[in-house]
C-alpha cells in the first residue's frame, strides 16, 4: 500500500512542480492585463509593449523548458542531491 502511494505521489511530482513555478508568471501577466490593455490603445504604447510581452514568454519558456525531464537543471539538481 506504501509503494502505491509513493508511485502515485511521484507521477504527480512534475506536473505539482511546474504548477506552482507558473504561479507567480500567471500572477504578473494579470497584474499586466491592464498595461497590455492601456498601451494598445496608446500611440507609441505597442513599441513598449513588446519588450513586456516578451519578457512574459521568456519567464513561462524557462519555466516550461526546465521542468522537462531532459533539460540540464533537471539534470543538475538530480545529480547533485545526496542519496
Amino acid at each position: 500500500m506504501f509503494t502505491g502511494v509513493i508511485r502515485a505521489l511521484a507521477v504527480c511530482q512534475r506536473p505539482a512542480i511546474v504548477a506552482l513555478a507558473l504561479l507567480p508568471v500567471v500572477m504578473v501577466t494579470a497584474a499586466c492585463l491592464p498595461a497590455v490593455l492601456l498601451l494598445s490603445a496608446v500611440p507609441g504604447g505597442i513599441r513598449r509593449l513588446c519588450p513586456l510581452l516578451a519578457q512574459l514568454q521568456r519567464w513561462t519558456d524557462v519555466v516550461l523548458t526546465r521542468s522537462q525531464p531532459g533539460s540540464a537543471a533537471v539534470r543538475s539538481i538530480s545529480t547533485s542531491w545526496p542519496v
